[in-house]
């Protein structure tokens, strides 16, 4: 892809403490969004979280970090409300759930709610899924984590047709819903359908090729390097031949981290980001779009609007 034509999107800052060290609430959210919305971003991103403690989730997806984190814990505001939020009072900017969690919620009512914001935004939504990761949040809400990958390719049953207009009704492992459908039904299409991964694991990867119209890899926390990514893309890369899917018809991206200043990487200490003058941070992202990648996502430092304004300057270099 050229790089001119890349798409590049931001993280809200929805986590206690992420807005550069302080806790936005949800009408700064907003407001930062517009923000993103007038520095010409082509996207704002909300994660699915609700409570963690990192330093034992974070080992779970294979990051090591510092001792002093020990027993530390954090939470954000919920996905859906604050994408609710914003889409209401955003015009241009796409919005896009990294990723919806589907331990957390029944599929025909995540329909709904997809649904509603899809109608909201007048069909800006990208739809992320995934099957869950952090152990804390479930033991801590009673969400039952056992076996959450067969729990997400069942609520995709539920799910993809339901949000294509179809009536459902399954009696699964996991969910029932008899005669399920969406009435009323937003008149924009659905929005696509993104599922992320972290580490490519055989089935994830084969739902991906499966069910997927875009893929997305989470390596903001440690290393963004374009190797990184490459290895992230090669198990769904071998997923697709396997089961028959074209490459080419599947969007690729990844979220990274984007340092602008010369101290330690902010929201993350395990994160390895991009650095460099902002002509050079513009000449990792055209790496990315050569190897591929199509929409990239970013958690930048400084996470507030002065890491907005910057991040929209090295857009403009990629476009120039």
């Amino acid at each position: 892809m050229s790089p001119r034509d890349l798409k590049v999107g931001v993280l809200l800052p929805l986590w206690n403490g992420s807005l550069n060290g302080e806790t936005a609430g949800i009408a700064r959210n907003r407001a930062f969004a517009r923000h993103a919305e007038a520095a010409g971003l082509d996207s704002v991103w909300f994660t699915d979280h609700l409570y963690w403690e990192a330093y034992v989730d974070f080992r779970a997806v294979g990051l090591q970090l510092p001792e002093e984190l020990k027993g530390v814990k954090g939470g954000q505001w919920e996905c859906w409300t604050a994408a609710a939020a914003v889409a209401a009072t955003t015009s241009r900017i796409h919005l896009g759930t990294l990723v919806c969690n589907t331990t957390f919620r029944n599929p025909a009512l995540l329909a709904r709610m997809v649904d509603n914001v899809t109608e909201l935004s007048e069909g800006r939504l990208i739809l992320g899924l995934g099957a869950g990761d952090f152990i804390s949040e479930h033991q801590a809400y009673g969400f039952d984590f056992t076996r959450h990958v067969g729990r997400f390719e069942e609520s995709l049953q539920i799910l993809k047709p339901m949000l294509r207009g179809e009536t459902v009704s399954l009696q699964g492992e996991f969910h029932r819903v008899e005669d399920a459908a969406l009435l009323p039904k937003s008149a924009f299409r659905a929005p696509p359908l993104m599922i992320g991964t972290l580490k490519g694991k055989p089935r994830m990867s084969r739902l991906v090729a499966q069910h997927a119209d875009m893929w997305n890899c989470m390596i903001a926390f440690g290393d963004s390097a374009l190797e990184t990514y490459r290895d992230a893309w090669a198990p769904i890369l071998a997923a697709c031949e396997k089961w028959d899917r074209d490459p080419v018809t599947l969007s690729q991206g990844a979220t990274v981290a984007v340092d602008f200043t010369a101290g330690p990487f902010g929201p993350m200490p395990s994160a390895v980001p991009f650095r460099g003058s902002l002509s050079e941070i513009a000449a990792r992202f055209a790496e990315y779009a050569d190897a591929g990648a199509e929409h990239v996502s970013v958690i930048p430092h400084p996470w507030n609007e002065d890491g907005l304004d910057r991040l929209g300057e090295v857009l403009a270099l990629l476009r120039a």
